[in-house]
């Protein structure tokens, strides 16, 4: 008896949730978004270490010495375009920064897409806080 009171609440309950058409994040799914994210990861601090190690090697055969300064982000190109070791350290420093908001911006993108609410909500609060705060922070001068 017990058998045939179990079956039909799991019929039920399948039921319910396919009607109901809410996604939902399966273990397949954040599987993906973690392979994806992986991979990002992997891409974004290769290009981080490449600019550094640049930077260091074009420190070291200038002067001989490392720099101690960055470059403030509004002088950041034409120092580039100059060759300044500085500027490649400083952009290696600011690409590494921004790698976790890279990697929220795919979570997010990847949720609202699949149509995951709850997960792309969370995503977009972390980014706010990641993000948004400390650049407004910049802007305002503190």
């Amino acid at each position: 008896m017990a058998g045939s009171f179990e079956r039909p609440v799991m019929q039920r309950t399948e039921a319910t949730a396919e009607t109901e058409g809410v996604p939902e994040c399966g273990a397949a799914h954040l599987g993906q978004l973690s392979v994806r994210l992986a991979r990002l990861y992997r891409a974004w601090l290769r290009l981080a270490l490449a600019l550094l190690a640049l930077g260091l090697v074009l420190d070291v055969f200038e002067d001989g010495r490392l720099e101690q300064a960055t470059v403030p982000l509004g002088a950041l190109p034409e120092q580039l375009f100059r060759g300044d070791p500085a500027a490649f350290e400083s952009l290696a420093m600011l690409v590494a920064v921004l790698g976790p908001v890279c990697g929220l911006l795919l979570m997010l993108v990847t949720c609202v897409r699949r149509g995951d609410r709850r997960t792309a909500s969370l995503a977009a609060l972390v980014l706010v806080v990641v993000a948004v705060l400390p650049v407004a922070r910049s802007l305002g001068g503190r």
